[in-house]
């Protein structure tokens, strides 16, 4: 099979230079991205709507913020309708993946990515992005994995596992429209934000110590048990 070439979005992406890992957090660019899906297995869920906005200097720039709807190549269930409120009417006219996916890839440009409940949404960028024609650069950090490390320091004992909006409130943080990309994109924003300063307070976090947080909790689960 001849590998398909790359151009435009794609090859701007694949280029960029990223943060160093020894970068201090605060210093580096991020897009944080959220998905919208019409379910949660990427053999048979599809992307149907997506959000980005940028994080710079440990701010949120909201003018940056991107968002788009994607036409499905399978019918929606309506377990997913009932979820996200989106219709297939809504994403009648909507462009297919390998076009939509074009102003989310050029927001992720040259920054570090960051997602609530990571595997999940790289699963989904990984086969979006390789509809453009790119491949997933990493690191990708992750809110639920920060939110519960920095609860487990703040309260001294693990929080079990829990969605966005929980994880937000349990961080004293609102909930903006959930279950909306846009709304779920500002959510998790706020929400790495928050747990970052606080774990810098404690202890300077770069953006390498940042995407080692899941290890940093599986040691966390250990003391607990």
């Amino acid at each position: 099979m001849i590998p398909r070439r790359r151009g435009g979005a794609a090859a701007s992406y694949a280029r960029a230079r990223l943060p160093p890992p020894h970068t201090p957090w605060r210093d580096a660019r991020y897009c944080v991205v959220d998905l919208e899906l019409s379910g949660l297995d990427p053999r048979h869920g599809e992307v149907i709507s997506y959000a980005a906005l940028a994080i710079d200097e440990g701010r949120i720039v909201l003018a940056s913020a991107v968002a788009g709807l994607v036409h499905p190549t399978r019918p929606l269930a309506e377990e997913s309708i009932r979820i996200h409120g989106i219709r297939a009417a809504d994403l009648a006219q909507a462009p297919e993946l390998s076009e939509a996916i074009k102003p989310l890839l050029a927001a992720m440009t040259g920054r570090i990515l960051i997602a609530h409940h990571a595997p999940v949404e790289r699963a989904f960028l990984r086969r979006a992005l390789r509809s453009a024609g790119a491949r997933l650069r990493r690191p990708v950090l992750d809110t639920a994995v920060l939110a519960r490390l920095w609860l487990a320091e703040r309260d001294g004992a693990l929080p079990a596992q829990a969605e966005l909006g929980e994880l937000a409130r349990a961080c004293g943080l609102p909930v903006h429209a959930p279950h909306t990309a846009a709304g779920d994109a500002l959510t998790t924003a706020q929400l790495f934000l928050a747990c970052a300063s606080a774990l810098d307070a404690l202890r300077p976090e770069t953006v390498r110590s940042l995407a080692r947080a899941r290890g940093r909790l599986v040691n966390v689960e250990t003391y607990w048990r």
